[in-house]
């Protein structure tokens, strides 16, 4: 290793000897991390490796601190790839989603009849099971999902606490996502699938 870097220098906080620790080390770890990944995400994995480096100084013990870097850097382009591969799966599960859509949507025999019809079935079974609920939890459900007003609209309107408000809201949802459970259910299956 070049005689100029002391690592003891770096661990106390010495930014020259720092310094000189990352012009002789960065050339190095770019040319492992091009190994991996392109020169834009080696520089910002090299940097990342350098500025957690310097945080952990006074934590970090390695005998041969090149090894170290460098299994280090290593380590972090590995779950940069890792990531990647999650990253371009989900995106590829999404493209596959919108072609299954777009698919459905164009190729369906539903007419706007026929979708009217389903809409307005829904909406009443809808409506039936927000009747089931008592009145005032009703109507502090239909104001905020149907009418769109805030908690505290609401609270003022039926002249009730803006905790209430939340109370019989979560009540409601809670109910209706057991009652409606079934519904939506089919409802994804008819449309999704």
């Amino acid at each position: 290793m070049n005689d100029l870097i002391n690592i003891e220098k770096v661990k106390q906080g010495n930014p020259e000897a720092f310094r000189i620790f990352f012009d002789f080390f960065y050339p190095k770890l770019m040319a492992l991390a091009c190994r991996f990944v392109e020169q834009h995400t080696a520089e910002d994995l090299v940097q990342e490796v350098f500025a957690a480096y310097w945080e952990q100084k006074h934590t970090i013990d390695a005998q041969n601190i090149q090894s170290y870097l460098f299994k280090w850097l290593q380590n972090k382009c590995l779950n940069f790839l890792k990531h990647q591969m999650v990253v371009e799966e989900y995106e590829a599960r999404v493209r596959m989603a919108e072609a299954r859509i777009n698919y459905l949507n164009n190729s369906m025999d539903f007419n706007e009849v026929l979708n009217q019809v389903f809409t307005h079935d829904i909406q009443e079974i809808i409506n039936n099971s927000i009747n089931k609920l008592p009145p005032k939890c009703a109507e502090a459900f239909r104001l905020c999902y149907f009418n769109d007003m805030s908690h505290k609209k609401i609270a003022e309107q039926m002249n009730i606490s803006h905790r209430t408000v939340e109370g019989y809201v979560q009540q409601a949802i809670r109910f209706l996502k057991i009652d409606l459970h079934d519904v939506l259910f089919l409802y994804f299956i008819f449309f999704m699938l």
